[in-house]
C-alpha cells in the first residue's frame, strides 16, 4: 500500500470550505485519491495534485486543524462549520 498527499494544484481548484489537503492509503494513486475523495465527500478530486508520501519528501505545513473521518480516533472529527465528513 502506498500513502499520498493531495492537494489543488491552482488557486480555482480550491475548496470553499477549506479543506483543501488529504492523506490518504491506497493499493495505488488511483485507489488513495478515491479514498480520500470520500473522506471530503466527493466523487472526483479533479485539479488536485498527488504526492507521494516517501522518506526524502519535503516536509510540509498544513493551514488549520486536520479534520478526520467521524469515526475516527486520532484526528479531531469536526470541520471548521461543526460538521463531519464523509466517511
Amino acid at each position: 500500500m502506498a500513502i499520498f498527499a493531495f492537494y489543488p494544484n491552482q488557486a480555482v481548484n480550491r475548496r470553499a470550505d477549506g479543506i483543501n489537503f488529504a492523506i490518504a492509503e491506497g493499493a495505488d494513486e488511483a485507489a488513495a485519491r478515491s479514498a480520500a475523495a470520500a473522506l471530503i465527500g466527493v466523487g472526483d478530486l479533479p485539479g488536485w495534485a498527488a504526492v507521494p508520501i516517501a522518506a526524502d519528501m519535503e516536509p510540509v505545513a498544513v493551514q488549520g486543524m486536520p479534520v478526520g473521518a467521524h469515526d475516527g480516533t486520532i484526528w479531531p472529527n469536526r470541520t471548521r462549520a461543526d460538521a463531519k465528513l464523509g466517511l
